[in-house]
């Protein structure tokens, strides 16, 4: 009866939840904090984490953060991030915007990957519809629901996808093609969000088209889809160069993406046909609001 005794007074009276721990190890909060959060959650009822926002200890923010690591879900503030700030996906995952790449995640699970295939080709008419920022967001979605997820900059001309990411451009695609570097050397792993990978679009070269013709990016792209779940290529606008054909003929797979007020009908009417010339297929059509 003693050893009970013992064992029963040594026990927390007022048990710390899963987040008042996380909390706890982020730095936001200190134990003695966690008492007061306790003493206001039984007077009021709130959940642990209403109730250190109501006295003011941490933001709903914190909260946020603190939920996203307990369900290993990736969710990165723009303070302690320097990837762009239209990165929303990463930022800001609970908004309305995000929904809708989530939405668009869904149709491409279901109308594409989940039927056994690996990549899918971006392509716009023009320069300035949002296609690079769509693709990097989707990215980062599909890489928060556990997929393995390649991201690449198959746009050689005019690269966008390492400024959004802030990563070096040193090497990457085009280099691969030319044999100045491996594809493992290439990659670039993402710490801040776990399962994507990104491959930019290295050396700008003068010779794009007949770069991406080698038999060599036939294998990247096949020997990517043995270690990756979803391969997503960013490419250059229809009205710039050709080089997107080649990707979608690659693929098999096209989502077309617009911008609304911005791309008129007639430049919708080329971009379908320049899909119908390869065999490609159109999986799903995007039309930016910004």
């Amino acid at each position: 009866m003693t050893i009970k005794h013992h064992i029963i007074d040594t026990l927390p009276k007022h048990p710390i939840s899963r987040i008042g721990k996380c909390l706890v190890e982020m730095g936001k909060i200190s134990i003695e904090d966690t008492e007061k959060i306790l003493k206001k959650q039984n007077e009021t009822g709130q959940r642990f984490g209403d109730a250190a926002i109501s006295l003011g200890l941490v933001s709903d923010e914190d909260i946020k953060v603190a939920l996203s690591q307990q369900f290993e879900y990736s969710f990165i503030t723009p303070a302690n991030s320097t990837y762009h700030k239209d990165l929303r996906a990463a930022y800001d995952p609970f908004s309305n915007q995000v929904e809708s790449y989530r939405g668009l995640r869904s149709q491409l699970l279901f109308r594409w990957f989940n039927e056994g295939f690996k990549a899918v080709s971006f392509i716009s008419s023009n320069r300035g519809e949002g296609a690079s920022y769509l693709v990097s967001n989707l990215a980062v979605t599909f890489a928060q629901l556990g997929k393995k997820t390649l991201l690449i900059d198959g746009n050689l001309r005019h690269p966008r996808v390492h400024e959004i990411f802030n990563l070096k451009n040193k090497f990457g695609l085009s280099d691969i093609l030319v044999d100045r570097v491996s594809v493992i050397d290439a990659l670039q792993h993402l710490q801040d969000i776990p399962n994507l990978s990104v491959l930019s679009s290295g050396t700008v070269p003068p010779n794009p088209q007949e770069l991406l013709g080698r038999l060599t990016f036939n294998q990247i792209i096949k020997n990517a889809s043995t270690v990756f779940d979803v391969i997503l290529i960013d490419t250059p606008a229809i009205s710039d160069c050709s080089d997107s054909q080649i990707w979608s003929s690659l693929t098999k797979g096209v989502v077309m993406v617009s911008r609304l007020h911005h791309t008129s009908i007639e430049d919708l009417k080329v971009l379908k046909r320049s899909v119908d010339l390869t065999d490609a297929s159109v999986i799903g059509a995007v039309v930016n609001e910004f």
